[in-house]
């Protein structure tokens, strides 16, 4: 239910996912303080931690997925582009022509095939 640890200004900080473990967290710090003072591993060997919090974030975890893992997925074009524009912004209108354009295109491509 840890999530991850960091220090930051001489106090270790645990983040926990579930409001449970955080519970049995702050009944187990004086444990987790001692056991510290006599095994204090060595990657905090230049740290000093004095004090020890927690708490529960409720972020959903990422999961890495590759890209080749990721299927993008497709759908065929159901507009056939003839539609009338009746935009009055001249930029607006530009995109949604060039995007009827690109409509007509690939409906004539597909229908060659």
């Amino acid at each position: 239910m840890i999530k991850f640890a960091y220090i930051k200004n001489s106090t270790l900080f645990f983040v926990l996912n579930h409001p449970g473990a955080k519970q049995e967290f702050d009944n187990n710090i004086q444990s987790i303080k001692s056991a510290l003072k006599f095994c204090n591993p060595p990657e905090c060997a230049e740290e000093t931690i004095d004090e020890i919090k927690a708490f529960v974030t409720h972020t959903p975890q990422k999961e890495f997925t590759p890209l080749e893992a990721k299927k993008v997925q497709s759908y065929p074009e159901r507009s056939h582009g003839n539609f009338d524009i009746t935009i009055h912004d001249t930029k607006l209108k530009a995109l949604i022509e060039s995007i009827q354009t690109i409509i007509k295109e690939k409906n004539e491509t597909s229908s060659n095939d």
